[in-house]
């Protein structure tokens, strides 16, 4: 299977939403699904006039909660492996703190800031089970991380 074009959406460790309404969260969802959609299928998704669907997603953009459009393969990595790492941050320290470290560290490919007792969701694809074990080292290893849990992906649905 070919691979998708998906959207990149976030605020680093901040919540996506803040100053958002339906219309935006349509479009949102309507890009999840297929990044790939023109300008004029989008519209009629949200409701909305080509040209206001188009300052719409110019404002999204602009303000990062679209932060790019990138292909997303078939299954974990593709070719190769992928995991979730739970990460707990020590007392006193934040996502914003550790965010800047973590994009620096090749193979990681999303994060999320998370509520409860996780602090961060963060997805890395490797080649092979080494690389994600590097990845976990590397990630295990920076200032401020209390603790890192693993979860292999089995199989990927969406």
């Amino acid at each position: 299977m070919p691979a998708d074009r998906h959207f990149a959406a976030g605020r680093g460790c901040g919540g996506v939403g803040s100053g958002m309404d339906e219309k935006d969260r349509l479009l949102l969802t309507a890009l999840r699904r297929d990044a790939r959609r023109t300008l004029v299928a989008l519209a009629r998704d949200v409701g909305l006039s080509r040209s206001a669907t188009q300052e719409r997603l110019d404002r999204l953009l602009k303000s990062g909660v679209i932060r790019g459009f990138t292909t997303v393969e078939d299954g974990p990595a593709a070719d190769g492996v992928a995991a979730y790492f739970l990460l707990r941050h020590e007392a006193g320290r934040s996502c914003a703190q550790l965010v800047p470290k973590l994009r620096r560290i090749p193979g990681i490919v999303a994060m999320d800031a998370v509520a409860g007792a996780i602090d961060l969701v963060i997805r890395a694809e490797a080649p092979d089970i080494r690389g994600i074990e590097a990845i976990r080292a590397a990630i295990a290893g920076l200032p401020g991380v209390a603790d890192v849990t693993t979860q292999m992906v089995l199989e990927r649905f969406l």
